[in-house]
């Protein structure tokens, strides 16, 4: 997924981001993208992300839409959004996290 860092100024309430998904896999394989917690937080509030679960053919990509909500004036919101294989078993449990950071400019 990447990027894995990316930030956005905004004027009003919401603020989106495009990040994007990649199959390395051999086969299609269905992920399941959502919000984090971000250094032991609550999990983070008014974050949508679109869609949250799709099929990815192999070695193909693709964007999600993030949607950060309810931002007031002068506030800065940080989050993670994380991507993992749906329904993955075995030992290692891959996920891969995008650190975002969305900021209301302040109302004069």
């Amino acid at each position: 997924m990447g990027p894995l860092e990316k930030s956005g100024i905004t004027d009003g309430p919401k603020k989106g981001f495009y990040l994007t998904v990649l199959n390395p896999y051999d086969k299609p394989e269905t992920f399941r993208t959502f919000p984090a917690v971000l250094g032991g937080e609550d999990a983070p509030q008014a974050v949508t992300v679109r869609p949250e679960r799709f099929v990815l053919a192999a070695g193909r990509q693709r964007r999600v839409l993030v949607v950060v909500d309810e931002l007031t004036p002068g506030e800065t919101r940080e989050f993670r959004v994380c991507t993992e294989k749906d329904k993955e078993e075995g030992v290692i449990h891959a996920r891969v996290c995008s650190k975002l950071s969305a900021r209301r400019i302040a109302a004069r």
